[in-house]
């Protein structure tokens, strides 16, 4: 058997919906984004299932670094489920639909991204730009759940819809142009210097983090990260190596993990923490299995013992220099190397006679995401290789 075709995983997001309410006592989410902060209230009450998975994905960091990656002008603003580079991410298993909460889709609601199965709502979530009622329960018509309204900050997603879309990465359409991500998520907490500017709040916060580490107390200090983040404040790779080693410290590795990948993303690679905090990764990783899919959890130790490499960045072609543009030319060669060494490593394991057709299909999987990895990383490179080469002329 050989893997020369491939089964590509299909990229269905259809019509999204969204509503409004009020609930006693909601859950408020702070968003802090690349254009801007806003305030997402959770409707607990009218869609509980949906309310209490979103925090699940806000309290293991899943949505930071994620993007808007479907944007349409009088109609919705969707995210949470891509990364910059366009890696979609593995989630947790998916939600009843709450459609008939009552809650409509009405513009500045959060509502849940699912495929025309009404029960495959998972991290996904939009914002309607607009009332929409096609995304309603009507008669026998499944409607898409809405489980929140923006309380705050809506102008910042008016803003993000009015940026130019087009194509990138694997979508052929409605991705923004500068790509917006997220850059935290977190359960806003009462606010304990009310008289304090943002600058100020922060300076202070960050003091109170630095006195739980040097004291020991990783829940305090886990407890301080909380509401900095949740205060937008700046998540410099320092703190977020400090960050992670206290969410690992408190048994919160998922949350771990993705303050590592962050870390990785934006950290000197040839500092002295960079490997170490490369292997605090893999480790963690490997223990967070147990929130994943059952299909994830079996992926996981189907590939254990394939190395997948990191994707690097891509330096933007408008600002970037000549040094820069080929420092990262020589990481790209280098992930290709390795990406193409784990694509050898699926390829064996999908080949194993004694393997199930349940596990050979995840291996394949497996193999195509990989593929559309390597294939998204040399479109955006040679884009932007492209664009520097006809500024040097």
């Amino acid at each position: 058997m050989t893997l020369k075709m491939r089964f590509r995983h299909a990229l269905i997001i259809s019509s999204l919906a969204l509503s409004y309410a009020v609930t006693a006592d909601a859950t408020d989410v702070a968003v802090c984004t690349d254009f801007g902060n806003l305030t997402i209230e959770l409707f607990d009450e009218q869609a509980p299932a949906h309310a209490a998975n979103f925090l699940k994905y806000v309290d293991r960091g899943f949505y930071t670094g994620t993007v808007f990656h479907r944007v349409i002008s009088g109609f919705m603003v969707q995210g949470g489920g891509y990364t910059r580079e366009f890696r979609n991410k593995p989630t947790l298993d998916p939600v009843v639909n709450e459609s008939q909460n009552g809650l409509p889709n009405n513009r500045g609601t959060l509502a849940a991204a699912r495929t025309a199965d009404p029960d495959s709502a998972t991290s996904q979530f939009y914002v309607n730009l607009e009332n929409n009622p096609s995304l309603n329960v009507a008669g026998s018509r499944v409607g898409y759940t809405v489980f929140g309204r923006v309380s705050e900050g809506m102008p910042v997603i008016d803003n993000i819809a009015a940026l130019p879309t087009g194509p990138n990465g694997p979508f052929s359409s409605d991705v923004t142009n500068p790509l917006v991500a997220v850059t935290s998520m977190a359960r806003v907490v009462p606010d304990r210097y009310p008289n304090l500017s943002a600058e100020e709040r922060h300076a202070a916060l960050r003091a109170d983090i630095d006195s739980a580490v040097a004291a020991g107390d990783d829940n305090a200090a886990v407890a301080h990260l909380g509401e900095y983040r949740a205060a937008c404040g700046e998540l410099a790779a320092e703190l977020l190596l400090t960050e992670a080693k206290v969410l690992s410290a408190v048994g919160r590795n998922p949350a771990a993990v993705e303050s590592l990948g962050e870390y990785l993303r934006v950290a000197d690679n040839t500092s002295e923490d960079y490997l170490a905090a490369m292997s605090l990764s893999r480790e963690l990783s490997s223990g967070a299995a147990d929130e994943l899919s059952a299909a994830e959890q079996r992926l996981a130790e189907l590939v254990a013992d394939c190395e997948f490499p990191i994707e690097p960045e891509i330096p933007n072609a408008s600002s970037a220099t000549m040094e820069l543009m080929v420092e990262a030319q020589g990481r790209i060669k280098t992930y290709l190397a390795e990406s193409t060494a784990v694509l050898e490593c699926l390829e064996d394991i999908a080949e194993d006679d004694d393997l199930s057709d349940e596990d050979r299909a995840l291996a394949i999987a497996a193999y195509n995401d990989e593929v559309a990895d390597q294939e998204a990383l040399a479109a955006r490179w040679n884009t932007q290789r492209e664009l520097f080469l006809s500024q040097q002329q």
